[in-house]
């Protein structure tokens, strides 16, 4: 979440006189003279005694809301008022004079307050109570709420910035509140889904490695991934008849792992049949996983409407699409993102997402076609921001060079991730071609047609491991595709790479 730090006009306090004396009671008499001498709290006292003698005394109540705002007494100011109103109009003007005065004075306290907090970070709680006291005074006020999510921004707690932000929202279906809701309850997913996936390390690591058990695979794949088996036996080779002649097989060993439910046959150190005994199921907890899909679907509620109000604000559409990743929704997302990128053929970042909703969806021929796409619009819209940017310095305009230079940085992180996806995405369809292989196909014959996709997805992670050379999870990657095509020296070196940097780390 980044910390904006929000910039707000000074507004210029109004002031306003009082009303003379007139006929009146005893204890107003003395309040408002107390008032004429400042001693506010004596005249709340003698305010008090009148609206509790004559509770039908508007100008008592309107007077006591004013001391009270001197005193700081803003619940109960606000209180005052709202009898004084109930009896009659006769002080709405100064009433509403009155508000105005208190609530810039405190919203101009609270933008103070947090502009000094970038040098003292105790003036963010002075902030946050600036804030909700013009909130408090008028509540209809977008710029208090502003000011109040940005303080909390700020403070690195954002989670009650939702509050003030989901009033933005609701009220004026303001564009930056939907953005920031949107992304504190992905975040809020995340950390739920990390805290899952930490307390079921190991489990959830056994469950993916005993699925990506395929035939065709080595010993060594196999035993790299679950281990040794629990027992092992030696077959005797086996004859196939032909027309002619009987045929003998090389020796098969038979592999048992009870706590998988998996029994393996191997031939010539080749996995050649697999059977699933049982459901392997060591006991998961998915309580925090749950917990994240709801807020995830939190925050698809605002992002979704909102695109649909704002669709040319792309950090909403990412936000959108982190959401329907995340939650695993890539059916629900799938036709909305394919419209954005037929809508925008040029725009890099659709084009990216509705590839990665694709990918998602193992939809892997189109999503590489997608992926293509966005390296394509990505290579021209940088060189449209190379020469805008370029004018932009020419003439010094620093805010269009910030601008144009941001966009150009997520312009270079499209087109990387692109690069990355496109990789994947032929890494991912040769793994998906040996899950889905029928059982009695060859597992030679399926090994080239695998090892053909991951020939063609290497080039892209190669450059892309350029760009993100300090990812040992990208050179694990790319060491196991190397191993399977058999660049056993790459792969030696990528497995070392991925070793290193993990020590580092």
């Amino acid at each position: 979440m980044k910390s904006i730090l929000a910039s707000f006009l000074a507004l210029i306090a109004v002031s306003f006189a009082f009303v003379g004396f007139q006929c009146s009671s005893a204890e107003l008499t003395s309040a408002k003279l107390y008032m004429q001498r400042k001693e506010y709290d004596k005249a709340e006292e003698q305010l008090l005694k009148d609206v509790t003698n004559n509770p039908q005394d508007g100008e008592s109540w309107y007077y006591l809301g004013y001391v009270r705002g001197e005193l700081k007494k803003w619940a109960d100011m606000m209180d005052a008022f709202d009898h004084a109103l109930k009896i009659s109009d006769a002080h709405k003007n100064d009433i509403t004079l009155a508000k105005e005065h208190y609530w810039i004075e405190s919203y101009n306290e609270g933008t103070k307050s947090l502009q000094n907090a970038r040098s003292d970070s105790t003036a963010y709680q002075k902030a946050v109570s600036s804030f909700n006291t013009a909130i408090l005074i008028e509540p209809d006020s977008t710029m208090s709420y502003q000011g109040l999510a940005y303080t909390y921004l700020n403070m690195g707690i954002p989670d009650s910035a939702l509050a003030p932000f989901m009033k933005l929202w609701t009220t004026n279906q303001n564009e930056e509140a939907a953005k920031y809701i949107g992304e504190i309850y992905f975040e809020d997913g995340q950390k739920l889904k990390q805290d899952f996936e930490n307390d079921n390390g190991d489990k959830l690591t056994n469950i993916k490695n005993v699925n990506s058990i395929y035939e065709g695979q080595s010993v060594v794949e196999v035993t790299s991934a679950i281990g040794q088996p629990d027992e092992k036996k030696v077959n005797e080779a086996s004859k196939s008849k032909g027309k002619k002649i009987a045929q003998r097989n090389g020796p098969t060993e038979t592999w048992t792992y009870k706590t998988y439910g998996l029994t393996l046959t191997f031939e010539n150190d080749r996995l050649r049949t697999k059977q699933v005994d049982f459901v392997y199921n060591p006991g998961v907890d998915s309580t925090k996983y749950m917990q994240a899909l709801v807020e995830y679907k939190k925050a698809l509620d605002i992002i979704v409407p909102a695109t649909k109000l704002y669709p040319e604000d792309q950090s909403l559409t990412t936000v959108m699409t982190n959401c329907y990743i995340a939650a695993n929704q890539t059916a629900e997302a799938t036709e909305t993102f394919r419209e954005a990128a037929e809508k925008n053929p040029q725009n890099p970042d659709f084009q990216y997402n509705y590839g990665v909703i694709l990918l998602k969806g193992l939809k892997y021929e189109p999503a590489i076609a997608q992926f293509k796409k966005a390296i394509d619009a990505s290579v021209a819209t940088l060189d449209q921001l190379s020469q805008e940017l370029s004018t932009a310095e020419s003439s010094n305009d620093s805010e269009k060079t910030k601008e144009l230079i941001a966009d150009t940085t997520r312009t270079k992180t499209t087109q990387w991730n692109a690069m990355y996806n496109l990789g994947a995405s032929y890494v991912n369809w040769g793994v998906e071609m040996q899950h889905s292989a029928p059982q009695n196909s060859d597992p030679d014959s399926l090994r080239k047609v695998v090892s053909a996709k991951f020939q063609d997805g290497l080039p892209y992670l190669e450059k892309y491991s350029t760009y993100k050379s300090d990812d040992p999870n990208l050179w694990e990657l790319m060491a196991k595709v190397y191993a399977f095509t058999n660049n056993e020296k790459k792969a030696e070196d990528a497995i070392q790479r991925a070793d290193e940097l993990r020590q580092i780390h």
